[in-house]
């Protein structure tokens, strides 16, 4: 097979991937809609999911959030569940949100959620590392649960890039306007 006839196989599987991870960002952000939140919460909710899916493309974030050995991923959220879900309870406050957990159990588990207290929906961030396989994700299996210790390192490390990242954005549109961003 030549090149060219590789490359295109690739180029429709990304595609594909990229239409689904797009589509499922969108639903995460119509579902926040759907949530009882005050305005101001709900757009920092949004701002956060879309920082999230953006920052998992990133080759740099999951090798400041793994570590040197980034696992083979397939897909962009892979692994991201219990890092991005942290970050998000920390920003958002734990009277509206609870980090959920499905143990080992479940075949593919283990796996990191949110809880939205007030409408008792499951809001799952990396939920597409499954669905983008045909796999539904058991919540009813998920309980609350609190890090600590090991479990928050890669977490700490996620929220670390992502202020990094943020900062030299800032740095970088005040260097060209001159003004705050």
């Amino acid at each position: 097979m030549n090149n060219s006839g590789v490359y295109d196989i690739v180029f429709v599987m990304n595609q594909e991937k990229e239409i689904f991870y797009k589509n499922t960002t969108s639903k995460l952000l119509k579902q926040l809609d759907s949530m009882k939140m005050s305005d101001e919460e709900r757009h920092q909710a949004k701002k956060m999911v879309l920082l999230f899916r953006n920052s998992f493309k990133s080759e740099d974030v999951k090798r400041a959030t793994f570590g040197r050995e980034i696992p083979e991923f397939t897909y962009y959220s892979d692994g991201f569940c219990k890092a991005s879900s942290f970050a998000f309870l920390n920003a958002m406050g734990e009277r509206s949100w609870k980090l959920m957990y499905i143990n080992e159990l479940w075949t593919y588990g283990p796996h990191f959620f949110l809880k939205h207290v007030p409408s008792q929906q499951p809001f799952d961030l990396t939920a597409d590392q499954y669905t983008n396989n045909g796999i539904s994700v058991p919540y009813f299996m998920g309980a609350p649960v609190k890090l600590d210790g090991q479990d928050m390192k890669p977490a700490q490390r996620f929220i670390n890039v992502l202020a990094e990242r943020i900062l030299k954005r800032k740095v970088e549109c005040y260097a060209k306007t001159r003004t705050v961003c």
